[in-house]
């Protein structure tokens, strides 16, 4: 007798729901962005974390890339989108002519200071009603989610090695 092919139903498949929920959440906080100020999701990444890091102070695009967990082809899309419409500044490195320091420059302080009110307070309607243990056991969640997909990653590029 056949034995039956396990069925997988993706309303209870954690990688699905979990692209659904970063999906939803995503587009909602990207109205907020792109429709005032034309900015898309890969965009707003570079400016925020341009931002974090304060005025005067600088990225290359493969620190960017790797803080904001964006490919190289994205981030540099989004760079060069920022840079056309002169938010964020370029120069070049000295020692490396491949790379360059990014910094958001004045316009785009200033539209990452208009913007960053309107996300955080996304972030707190998004939150509201959570208690405080139970926003604090997501945020263990989500770390142990990270680390134990980062694990499986790093097994599959071994296995791949391993056999190829």
């Amino acid at each position: 007798m056949a034995r039956s092919a396990p069925v997988l139903h993706l309303n209870d498949f954690l990688p699905y729901r979990l692209n659904v929920v970063t999906q939803e959440v995503s587009q909602g906080l990207a109205r907020l962005y792109a429709d005032e100020f034309g900015i898309s999701v890969p965009e707003w990444r570079v400016m925020a974390a341009l931002g974090e890091l304060g005025q005067g102070r600088e990225m290359t695009a493969r620190d960017i890339a790797q803080h904001s967990r964006m490919g190289k082809v994205m981030t540099s899309r989004a760079v060069a989108g920022l840079t056309a419409r002169k938010f964020i500044a370029r120069r070049m490195n000295r020692e490396d002519k491949r790379e360059s320091f990014l910094s958001l420059n004045e316009r785009g302080h200033e539209i990452y200071a208009q913007i960053v009110p309107r996300a955080l307070a996304y972030q707190a309607r998004l939150v509201k009603g959570i208690s405080k243990a139970d926003s604090e056991a997501l945020d263990r969640i989500i770390a142990h989610l990270l680390e134990k997909a980062e694990d499986c990653e790093t097994l599959q590029r071994h296995s791949e090695l391993l056999y190829a």
